[in-house]
C-alpha cells in the first residue's frame, strides 16, 4: 500500500482518503491524509483533512498541530480555522478556540457547519444569547437537520426553558446515533388518556439518564392502568423495587403484553414537567432490603465518604485525576470508600493509596449493590454522573465535582441542583483548575467532621449528666 501511494498523485491519495472517510474507515483515511501531507507539505487541504482524522482517532493535540500547519500555509482557510477551533474546544481551550471559530464564520458566513461549530463553542463559553440566536437561525433555515434541533433543545434545557427543551428533545430520533426503536403497539400520544392502558416504558441512552428520569415513573403510574418498564440488566433489581412499577424486564428480551409504549426520556415532555414540578418526592429509589450492607465507622473515623473519581471519557471527559483528591484524605476522622468501577479503579494501586481508601468494587455487580453501599455511607463525593444521579435519587448527601463544561442537568452556576435537594455542586472556575473545587470539598468535609465530633461530645456530656 505504501508503495502504491508513492506512485499515486497527491490528489489521488486525498481522494482515496476521502472515500475511506465517507465509508467510515477512519484509520485508512488517516493513513491516506498523512501520506498526502508528507508528500505535499505545502498543501493546506492535506493538513486539514489529516487534522480532522486525527481528532476522530482521539489524537486531539496532534490534530491541533495539523490545523496550525494548514493556517501557516493559508491564513484565510476557513476549514482550518473551524476545525482548529473544534480541536481546541475538545481540549478545553475555549478562549483560544473562539477567535478561530469566529474567523471561520467571517470568511464563509454562508457555511452552516461553521456557524454551528461557533454556536457550540459559544454555549460552552456561556455566551448563551448569541449561541441561541445562531442555533435558532440554523433550525429555522434547515428544520430537517436533527443535529441542529438537538443542540438547540439541549441549550434550551441548559437555560431552564423546559417546555421548548422537552419538545426539542424529541429531535434525538433524527440523529444517526439514536435510531428510533419500533414496537407492534402504538407510541403514547401527547395528552392521551391512559387510564385503562398498560404502558411500556422503553429504555434508552445511559444509566444516568434512566436513573434521573425514573422519578417520573410513579407520576406516569398514577395516570395509567398498569406500568411495565424495560431497563438495562444492571438496573433491574433497583427498578423492581419501585412500588408503582408492575413489572420490569431486561432490555433485549421479549416485552410483556402492553397497549402503548413511551421512551423513558420522553416522560418529562409527556408529563409537561416544568421547574415548579422539580425535584418531586426524594428519595424515589430505594435498594432492596436484602442487599443491605452495613459498614460501620472504622476506628477513629466519624464520617464515611464514598468516592468516585472517573466516569465516561467521551463525549465529555467526566473524570478527575485521583492525585488531586489526595488532600481530602489527610483528616483521619474521614474514612474513604471507593465505589469506582472499571479500569480507573486501578488508580488506587498505581498511586499507593489502597490503605487510605477501602475498595468496595468487588461487592458491586449492579446499581442495586451500589445503592445499598451508598445507603451505608454518610457523604458521596463523585464526578461520575450516573453515581451522582443514583446518590441523589436515594436522597444521600451528594457532593458532585463538575468540570467547567458540564451538562444541561447541572447548569453552570450555583451550588444546588433543581433535580436533587441533597446535592451540592463544586465547579471548576476554569477548565484547567483541579485544585480549587477540591479545596472547597476539603473545607466542607472538615466542617462536617467538626459538627459530628461536636455532636458526639454534646451527647457524651448529656449522658454523663444523666448518670450523675
Amino acid at each position: 500500500m505504501d508503495g502504491e501511494k508513492k506512485r499515486m498523485s497527491t490528489a489521488e491519495v486525498l481522494a482515496q482518503g476521502g472515500t475511506a472517510w465517507a465509508e467510515g474507515r477512519v484509520d485508512d483515511a488517516a493513513k491516506s491524509f498523512s501520506a498526502a501531507a508528507l508528500t505535499a507539505p505545502g498543501m493546506p487541504l492535506a493538513h486539514v483533512n489529516l487534522g480532522v482524522a486525527l481528532r476522530r482517532q482521539g489524537h486531539v493535540k496532534a490534530a491541533v498541530v495539523s490545523h496550525r500547519r494548514a493556517l501557516a500555509l493559508k491564513s484565510d482557510d476557513g476549514g482550518a480555522h473551524t476545525n482548529l477551533a473544534n480541536a481546541l474546544r475538545e481540549l478545553g481551550q475555549l478562549t483560544a478556540a473562539e477567535p478561530h471559530a469566529r474567523r471561520a464564520v467571517a470568511l464563509q458566513p454562508e457555511s452552516e457547519s461553521f456557524r454551528y461549530n461557533l454556536a457550540l463553542l459559544l454555549r460552552d463559553l456561556r455566551k448563551y444569547d448569541e449561541a441561541l440566536d445562531i442555533m435558532r437561525s440554523l433550525v429555522a433555515g434547515n428544520p430537517q437537520n436533527g443535529d441542529y434541533a438537538w443542540d438547540l433543545a439541549l441549550s434550551e434545557l441548559y437555560l431552564g426553558h423546559y417546555a421548548q427543551g422537552w419538545a426539542g428533545y424529541e429531535a434525538r430520533w433524527r440523529l444517526a446515533r439514536t435510531p428510533k426503536r419500533g414496537f407492534h403497539t402504538p407510541q403514547v400520544l401527547p395528552g392521551q388518556d391512559l387510564r385503562d392502558k398498560t404502558v411500556l416504558v422503553v429504555a434508552e441512552q445511559g444509566f444516568g439518564d434512566a436513573l434521573q428520569f425514573a422519578r417520573f415513573l410513579p407520576m406516569l403510574a398514577e395516570k395509567c392502568g398498569s406500568l411495565v418498564v424495560e431497563c438495562l440488566p444492571e438496573l433491574l433489581d433497583l427498578f423492581a423495587a419501585i412500588p408503582s412499577v408492575a413489572k420490569v424486564f431486561e432490555k433485549g428480551t421479549q416485552a410483556p403484553p402492553h397497549d402503548v409504549w413511551i421512551p423513558i426520556m420522553s416522560l418529562a415532555h409527556w408529563l409537561e414537567i416544568d421547574a415548579g414540578k422539580l425535584p418531586g418526592p426524594v428519595p424515589y429509589l430505594v435498594p432492596p432490603k436484602s442487599l443491605a450492607k452495613p459498614l460501620g465507622h472504622p476506628p477513629g473515623s466519624v464520617i464515611n465518604v464514598g468516592l468516585i473519581w472517573a466516569g465516561k471519557l467521551v463525549p465529555r471527559d467526566r473524570s478527575w485525576p485521583l492525585e488531586h483528591l489526595l488532600p481530602l484524605m489527610e483528616d483521619p476522622r474521614l474514612a474513604f470508600w471507593s465505589l469506582q468501577m472499571g479500569d480507573r479503579a486501578q488508580d488506587l494501586t498505581d498511586l499507593g493509596v489502597g490503605t487510605l481508601v477501602r475498595d468496595l468494587s468487588p461487592a458491586i455487580n449492579s446499581f442495586a449493590d451500589t445503592a445499598a453501599l451508598m445507603q451505608a455511607l454518610d457523604i458521596i463525593v463523585t464526578i461520575d454522573t450516573s453515581a451522582a444521579h443514583l446518590a441523589g435519587a436515594l436522597g444521600k448527601p451528594t457532593w458532585m465535582l463538575l468540570r467547567y463544561v458540564s451538562d444541561w442537568r447541572w447548569t453552570d452556576h450555583g451550588e444546588t441542583c433543581a433535580w436533587y435537594p441533597t446535592m451540592r455542586l463544586f465547579r471548576q472556575p476554569d477548565p484547567d483548575d483541579f485544585v480549587t473545587p477540591v479545596t472547597r470539598v476539603k473545607t466542607a468535609l472538615t466542617r462536617a467532621a467538626d459538627q459530628v465530633v461536636a455532636g458526639l461530645r454534646k451527647h457524651a456530656k448529656v449522658k454523663k449528666v444523666e448518670k450523675a
